[in-house]
């Protein structure tokens, strides 16, 4: 499309504006990347006991599939586990 004849924006008009655009840009960079760290680094926690418990059951699964037997199981009353933990150090 072409220009139609008069005058156009000042270039120091131009600048200015782009200046702003720049400054408004980092200002919002600057307060919003804060808030998304904080919101992957909880994200990354509550992660972590699904990751946990996906990791068991793919084990579980590759031990079926290599015909193992399941591993024993840990009956011991959780307070006693407790105990038995302090006392090994």
């Amino acid at each position: 499309m072409k220009q139609l004849p008069g005058r156009g924006r000042p270039p120091l008009l131009k600048q200015l504006i782009s200046f702003a655009v720049l400054l408004i840009a980092t200002v919002w960079m600057v307060t919003l990347l804060p808030v998304l760290f904080v919101i992957g680094l909880i994200a990354a926690v509550l992660l972590v006991p699904v990751l946990r418990e996906l990791r068991r059951e793919v084990e579980q699964l590759e031990r079926r599939q290599r015909g193992d037997s399941p591993p024993p199981l840990d009956v011991t009353p959780w307070h006693r586990r407790v105990w038995n933990r302090w006392h090994r150090r």
